[in-house]
């Protein structure tokens, strides 16, 4: 009886087991039925329209789980309940129709099995921090293997208006050919760069599966996302996700307010109207100058009168910015990518040191000379209208004789500066001068003539202008130098020019080097890149420009590798990090114009990183001596 009735409770246990594996089979074909009927109302051929509801869109199970991030998920920073209604917190010129063609490319690429939507973190990451699940990118398709560029919505680091400030980016970069990819992301500054540093990570990890090209990619951002699209591109990923993955070609950024320049910038395109109240287009001009002042190229767009968040600007002065965006993004892909270290030799070359006793008067002295000549107002130049008189101090070396032929070393100041503060004026010479003078009394170098020029044009104070100077006059200086200046000094004075005729000019070409120190620099650069048919040496110290425009000139010039640049910085100067991104591109451009070498043998670059020095007197003095020492060696 006992066993018949533990057979019994065991046949019990294993009816139980049975039901529950029916009920288990039930429940599973009840889910398929509920599946299959969603499926099956899809409509491949589904168009959305202005009057579709928003909800509607969120909800369609061919966006899956991840429709209801195509608006933001606080649902308090947008209203609306159409397509056609919808408003975003601080956007005031959203499309409609555009909103209506964004969903309607995502719905027709995922309705037709394409995969639009890929998680950043992984389910064991979005486990452990639950915020992780509002992130992700969607992909707007391009060409196979075409690059690729990551767009980030602004949003006040609250929310992420993607409909309005990346999807419509991307899907018209999508329509020319590149892929694009429309981060959403966790409002915040730093969740916010983490998770654009995982996903440059992510795409460029996934790019053979993506067909993307991992090379040369872009990150563009509005507003709040610009400020992220601009510190990944200074900082790169190690800083927010602890590994290195390639920088950007370019980061192109629509009015945001960011400021800070670090020099490590990539190559940047800002735009921006001049009614923003949000982000002022005097910053953004003001950020753009400081970056080309490090070497890098920059480029703005400012469009009068328009406001913050103008998108695309279609129908307004902006449309057609994206295309200017795009090319800049193009022209900045030219150039090999830049080994590392590609001047650690020349990092630690001695430079001599200014001896203390040759700052004091020497037995034979040089004189100073004011020297005037008339040239025309720098900004109104070519149409040479306003006619003005300027002042160059002019050093001539001790027993200077005018039946003798003598080398010419042009020497331009920085900011803040004028003529005399070089070497002093012919009443109130400097102890720079006594250098000079001491330096050819102990034949270190050749009896020269020194011509210390201004850029200041019709106010002394010029150069206090960082705007003013930078963008106008140090780069235009070059006209009134090869029109004006030149030919009247090196006439006056006995030099190896036969005449003031630009044939003559280039005929003694080897005999002439043009320097400058910060501003002073880029007043070099643009000299070189102008008039390296009249002036074979250079000694840019300091200050940069964008090294395309160097070497688009060095290309098309009959002189391209008929010159020598002799460059020197220091390693607490505040433009240093950009002047050295700037000789690195140039070594790097895949022209070969320019060549590393300390003698003009075997190249026509030398550079040279003073350690601890900065952006001052001490560090000018110095890196002119040893330019002198170079070029005019006894």
């Amino acid at each position: 009886m006992n066993k018949f009735n533990q057979m019994l409770n065991e046949n019990k246990y294993q009816y139980i087991k049975y039901i529950i594996l029916f009920l288990l089979l039930i429940l599973s074909l009840i889910t398929f039925e509920i599946y299959i009927k969603k499926i099956n109302k899809i409509d491949m051929n589904k168009k959305w329209t202005l009057n579709s509801k928003i909800s509607d869109v969120i909800n369609d199970p061919v966006f899956k789980n991840y429709g209801r991030l195509l608006f933001p998920i606080n649902k308090g920073y947008y209203s609306g309940t159409t397509l056609k209604d919808l408003k975003l917190t601080w956007y005031s010129n959203i499309s409609p129709q555009n909103t209506v063609d964004i969903i309607n490319f995502l719905y027709s690429k995922a309705s037709s099995g394409e995969k639009i939507f890929y998680n950043i973190y992984t389910e064991k990451e979005i486990r452990e921090d639950k915020d992780k699940k509002d992130t992700g990118l969607f992909f707007f398709k391009g060409k196979d293997n075409e690059k690729f560029a990551i767009c980030n919505a602004g949003g006040g680091f609250v929310f992420v208006g993607a409909m309005h400030d990346s999807f419509p980016h991307a899907l018209e970069l999508a329509k020319q050919g590149y892929n694009a990819f429309a981060l959403i992301y966790r409002p915040g500054s730093d969740t916010g760069s983490e998770d654009l540093a995982r996903a440059i990570s992510f795409v460029i990890d996934n790019s053979k599966e993506l067909k993307v090209n991992p090379s040369n990619y872009s990150l563009w951002g509005w507003s709040a996302g610009a400020r992220l699209a601009a510190w990944l591109g200074s900082f790169g990923t190690e800083r927010f996700i602890g590994k290195k993955y390639q920088k950007p070609a370019a980061v192109i950024m629509q009015y945001t307010g960011l400021s800070e320049v670090y020099g490590n910038e990539p190559p940047t395109y800002n735009c921006v109207g001049t009614s923003d109240g949000i982000a002022s287009y005097r910053v953004m001009k003001d950020r753009i100058n400081r970056i080309k002042m490090n070497g890098v190229d920059a480029e703005i767009d400012i469009f009068k009168g328009l406001s913050h968040g103008f998108g695309l600007g279609l129908d307004t002065v902006a449309e057609g910015w994206l295309n200017n965006a795009v090319s800049f993004w193009e022209r900045n892909c030219e150039f090999k990518k830049l080994p590392e270290k590609t001047l650690e030799k020349n990092i630690n070359k001695i430079l001599k040191e200014i001896p203390s006793e040759y700052l004091k008067e020497c037995i034979n002295k040089g004189k100073l000379v004011d020297f005037y000549y008339d040239t025309y107002d720098s900004l109104t130049y070519d149409e040479k209208k306003i006619k003005i008189r300027k002042k160059a101090t002019v050093y001539l070396p001790y027993e200077y004789n005018k039946n003798k032929k003598y080398n010419v070393y042009y020497l331009m100041h920085g900011g803040w500066s004028n003529e005399t503060t070089q070497l002093g004026s012919e009443k109130n010479p400097n102890d720079f001068k006594n250098v000079i003078d001491n330096m050819i009394n102990d034949k270190n170098i050749s009896p020269l003539i020194i011509i210390c020029p201004t850029y200041n044009n019709l106010n002394k104070n010029d150069s206090s202008s960082y705007e003013l100077s930078g963008n106008y006059l140090a780069p235009n200086f070059y006209r009134e130098l090869i029109n004006d200046l030149m030919p009247k000094v090196e006439t006056t004075y006995s030099t190896y020019a036969e005449s003031g005729s630009l044939i003559d000019l280039e005929k003694s070409r080897d005999h002439r080097c043009f320097a400058g120190f910060s501003m002073g620099s880029v007043c070099t650069l643009n000299v070189f890149s102008h008039l390296l048919n009249y002036i074979k040496y250079y000694q840019p110290m300091s200050g940069s420009i964008n090294p395309q425009y160097l070497d688009y000139a060095v290309s098309n010039n009959k002189y391209h590798k008929k010159f020598f640049l002799f460059a020197i910085t220091g390693t607490q100067d505040f433009a240093g990090n950009g002047f050295q991104n700037l000789i690195n591109t140039l070594l790097n451009c895949t022209s070969n114009n320019f060549i590393l070498a300390d003698n003009e043998d075997d190249g026509n670059v030398a550079f040279r990183l003073k350690q601890g020095y900065s952006h001052d007197e001490n560090a000018l003095r110095e890196y002119v001596y040893n330019g002198l020492l170079w070029f005019f060696n006894h």
